[in-house]
């Protein structure tokens, strides 16, 4: 664990291992919360969080049939199956 340093401004300096391994860089925003009597900071997701029912649908064609859950699981095991044929080859 490494220690830092409130300044003057308010400001810590986030260590360089810890950014380089998370990725973070200039501009990452982070939500401040508080557990207790620790300060946690967690980056800004990149994309909102969605749930299933919020893009249901997003890929589906004007005027194509909707396929069963069975025809989707029949649809994709037959595109698996292929592929690994191919793969063989």
């Amino acid at each position: 664990m490494e220690t830092v340093k409130l300044s003057s401004k308010g400001q810590i300096v986030i260590p360089k291992s810890v950014r380089d391994s998370h990725h973070l860089t200039a501009g990452t925003e982070f939500i401040v919360s508080f557990a207790g009597d620790e300060i946690r900071l967690r980056p800004v997701p990149t994309f909102p969080r969605t749930r299933v029912d919020d893009v249901a649908g997003v890929l589906a064609k004007p005027g194509r049939k909707r396929l069963s859950d069975e025809e989707t699981e029949r649809a994709i095991g037959q595109m698996l199956s292929e592929a690994d044929e191919a793969a063989k080859r």
